[in-house]
This record gives structure tokens, C-alpha cells and sequence, in this order.
């Protein structure tokens, strides 16, 4: 509740174009064009006078909408031919002209999901349509939008948006509150996504015919979870990504080992470094699929990737 106060959504929404706009040297501006429903926004994306890519935010809720948060790729770019067009869909309060109060976590998510629509523009002017976008490999996709959440974990980048309604900006003593409070538990929560991939991995692998799917439910569980089983729960049954993603949710974390690596780099020259978010862009970013996502990361790191900066967040140091 203390912290919600200093996230109106209008003023999320603009620093973190700003943000963008500053990082990547590109202009976000207005695109008139219709829209499905009169609380969606249509944007441009420019650089050095040049559209580079359009996008529409649908982010707040509405009967019979989809209910969580999503980028949509609408039109896959290709260089010459065609601009990269996507859609961001949220359920974040701010509907009306006043705005509405969001919790940080939201807002994690907004800079989390414009991430995957900045790497679908991005890569935008391949040759050929199959490497365009967001198409690297599935269990590196995560990464650049994972790496794009610790910028809102960043003191001096939060004072850039967040204030409350008398105009003060979120203390830096509460942001230190808010990181401190961020890594409690944190090892139980790496537990139980490791239990979450080790499911994912093992149904899809053995034979449907001989699988009882509650029976290695609980086998994994009692091995990854410090919690045992509830009996009579069917946890799988709810378990979206197991289509979603279908053996590879493991992503979610070998991303984020990844992204905490890559964002290693901006911590050592500074997080509105432009010439680092510019290196970063053309060797991770705007080569989508057309190499492979090791060499993309070696290429921006001058080294290949390490566990150190996971160890280290792990770790609290």
C-alpha cells in the first residue's frame, strides 16, 4: 500500500517510454489509426526520422477481455518490405483520466512485456521472415525482457516517474526496502521453479501410455519443493505452460541466468549508458533469430556467459 502511491498509471506508462526513448535513442509518438476499443493507445516508433516499428497498448480491463499480460507480435518486419507491428494486452488499473494506482509488480510487468514488443521491433529488418522478431531460441526468449525488469529495481530510474499525488518522489530509503524485501525467499522461489521445469521436462519425455501424471507429480515435488504433496490436488491440471511452453519451461530460469549476466555489463558503465544499451541492441536484440542466441550473448559480453551474476543475486551479495 506504501508503495502503490508513487505508480499512477499515466505516469508509468510515460516514464517508461521515456526510458525506452532515452536507452535506444528512438521517439515514441501518437499514431492515428483505429483501434478495437476507445482505451487502446496505437504508437510509432522512430529513429533519426525514420518508423521503424508500430504497436498498440490494450492495457487496462474489460469484460470478456484476456485477463493477464501478453505481447502479440501482429506483423513480423522484414527489411524493405514490411514494418514490425505488435500489441501489448495488460489489466493494470488507470482506465480513466484520473489514473489508477498500480503495485510495483505490475508495473515489472508492463516494462517486462514491453521488452519482448521492443526486441519483436528491434529485430525487425531481417531478409528472411522466419529469423524476424521475437524468434531466437525459446529458452533464451525471456532473457532480454527479464534483464529489462531491474531497471524498475533502480532507485534514480523509479524518481524519474514515480510520485504520489503531492508531487514527492518515492523515497530511496523505501527502494532499499522494496530490494531487501525483493530477496526474501528468493531460494524457495528458485526451488519451486526448478519444480515447475523438472515437471514440464519429464511429461513430455516419457511415454503418455505408462504416464501417471499425479504419481510424478508428487515424485518431483518431494525432490525440488520443501513442501510435500497435498493429497488429492492435481496441480498439472492448472499448469498452462505445460502446453504453452511444453518441456521448456526451464526457460524462465536459464533466461533469467542469462539476463542477470547481460545486465552485469550495464551495472559496470551505468544503466542509462547509451552506448551500452546501443551495443547491447545490435548484438542481442536486432538479430532475432538469425544466430544463435550463445553467440549473441558472447558477441555483447566480449565473453561467454557465466553463472556469477545468478550466484551473486542468489546469494544477497
Amino acid at each position: 500500500k506504501e508503495i502503490r502511491q508513487y505508480f499512477n498509471y499515466p505516469e508509468v506508462e510515460r516514464g517508461i517510454f521515456e526510458l525506452v526513448e532515452e536507452m535506444f535513442s528512438v521517439d515514441i509518438r501518437p499514431w492515428q489509426t483505429p483501434v478495437w476499443h476507445s482505451s487502446v493507445k496505437a504508437f510509432q516508433v522512430f529513429e533519426q526520422g525514420q518508423l521503424i516499428g508500430q504497436f498498440f497498448i490494450d492495457m487496462h480491463p474489460r469484460e470478456n477481455k484476456y485477463k493477464h499480460a501478453a505481447h502479440f507480435p501482429l506483423i513480423s518486419g522484414i527489411k524493405g518490405k514490411q514494418i514490425p507491428t505488435a500489441t501489448l494486452v495488460c489489466n493494470f488499473p488507470g482506465a480513466g483520466a484520473a489514473g489508477g494506482l498500480m503495485e510495483h509488480g505490475q508495473v515489472t510487468t508492463f516494462l517486462h512485456e514491453f521488452g519482448h514488443l521492443l526486441h519483436h521491433i528491434f529485430a525487425g529488418k531481417q531478409q528472411w521472415l522466419t529469423f524476424s522478431g521475437v524468434r531466437t531460441e525459446r529458452d533464451f526468449v525471456e532473457a532480454p525482457s527479464q534483464m529489462l525488469e531491474e531497471w524498475v529495481w533502480d532507485g534514480p530510474t523509479l524518481q524519474r516517474f514515480a510520485r504520489n499525488k503531492k508531487g514527492e518522489v518515492i523515497p530511496m530509503e523505501l527502494v532499499a526496502k522494496m530490494k531487501q524485501a525483493r530477496l526474501f525467499g528468493e531460494g524457495l522461489d528458485i526451488r519451486t521453479q526448478m519444480f515447475y521445469a523438472a515437471l514440464s521436462l519429464s511429461y513430455h519425455r516419457q511415454d503418455p501410455h505408462r504416464l501417471d501424471l499425479t504419481a510424478e507429480m508428487n515424485r518431483l515435488q518431494r525432490q525440488y519443493s520443501l513442501f510435500e504433496p497435498i493429497e488429492d490436488t492435481h496441480f498439472y491440471a492448472n499448469f498452462g505452460h505445460l502446453y504453452g511452453y511444453s518441456a521448456m519451461y526451464y526457460t524462465y530460469m536459464w533466461s533469467l541466468v542469462i539476463a542477470l549476466d547481460m545486465f552485469s555489463e550495464f551495472e559496470k558503465h551505468g544503466l542509462l549508458n547509451v552506448d551500452v544499451a546501443s551495443r547491447y541492441r545490435e548484438a542481442v536484440l536486432a538479430p532475432g533469430g538469425s544466430d544463435k542466441a550463445e553467440d549473441l550473448v558472447r558477441q555483447f559480453l566480449g565473453r561467454p556467459y557465466s553463472y556469477d551474476a545468478f550466484n551473486k543475486r542468489v546469494n544477497g551479495s
